[in-house]
């Protein structure tokens, strides 16, 4: 289970707060919001610091979405490989 708080500082930040697990079910509500305000073309903030776990196929997302937004407070045990 995930838990999904957005937040938005200004007209062209959306900050994304997810907490919780982030598996193959959650990946998909992740993916839409975050996708949603790319879409819109605005800069999107990942704060991860409350996941406890993150599965593969959230670990490719991850990746994915690193070049596009920026990840913040990823937990130690979550570090993505350079």
């Amino acid at each position: 289970m995930i838990y999904i708080k957005e937040t938005f500082p200004n007209d062209n930040l959306a900050v994304i707060q997810a907490d919780g697990i982030l598996d193959e079910d959650s990946l998909i509500i992740l993916e839409e919001v975050c996708h949603r305000h790319l879409g819109k073309k605005k800069r999107v903030e990942l704060d991860l610091h409350g996941l406890i776990h993150v599965s593969r196929e959230g670990r490719n997302f991850l990746q994915e979405v690193e070049n596009e937004g920026v990840i913040v407070n990823l937990p130690q045990l979550l570090k993505l490989p350079e």
